[in-house]
């Protein structure tokens, strides 16, 4: 229940029986974008993608180089919504973003473009996941992530990377989640026989 200490805004619901007797009164929160003192919370559209202060990608001799972690960022943005995937809709489906469309995108001649990818996927930046009965790139969560709640298929193909900055009881969360998924899979794969 809000207090008159509180400076944020809500709307009081209260739910009755036919009888008019009170079952419950709820509150919620108005969503209020510019809050006095601390500026207007900018969200365009509501998409974003999320990179961590304290984890950069691989640099200088034994990474990337200033262009190349130039492409890697333009690749990212073409991260789907809340997925991490690489990928794009297509009339009423969402459908992977190919390598060939990202070397058109990247503007990049094979010969540069082979041993970049090949670089990409060695140092994890990007993996090939099946996902959804198709094979989607994935984008690494430490270095570009647009999700809120990590999904399962995102941290089985990261959990090498993912696992040292994450707390166990997280960790033992998602290996109990495995064995159901792949049991899903499973009786997916039976039903399409």
């Amino acid at each position: 229940m809000p207090t008159k200490k509180m400076k944020q805004k809500y709307i009081k619901n209260r739910s009755v029986t036919q009888d008019g007797e009170l079952v419950k009164d709820d509150y919620y929160l108005i969503y209020e974008p510019f809050k006095e003192g601390v500026g207007y919370n900018f969200k365009y559209r509501s998409a974003y993608i999320k990179s961590y202060l304290g984890i950069s990608l691989p640099y200088g001799d034994n990474g990337f180089s200033d262009l190349e972690l130039g492409r890697i960022y333009r690749i990212s943005r073409l991260m789907y919504s809340d997925s991490n995937l690489l990928a794009r809709r297509s009339d009423s489906e969402v459908v992977p973003i190919t390598r060939d469309e990202i070397q058109l995108m990247l503007k990049m001649h094979r010969t540069k473009f082979v041993p970049f990818w090949k670089k990409v996927i060695d140092y994890r930046i990007l993996k090939p996941i099946a996902y959804e009965n198709a094979t989607f790139f994935c984008m690494n969560p430490l270095y570009y992530n647009s999700t809120t709640y990590m999904p399962i298929h995102i941290y089985l193909a990261f959990q090498k990377d993912i696992q040292e900055h994450i707390p166990k009881w997280v960790i033992e969360k998602y290996l109990e989640l495995k064995p159901k998924i792949e049991n899903i899979k499973e009786n997916e794969e039976k039903a399409n026989e």
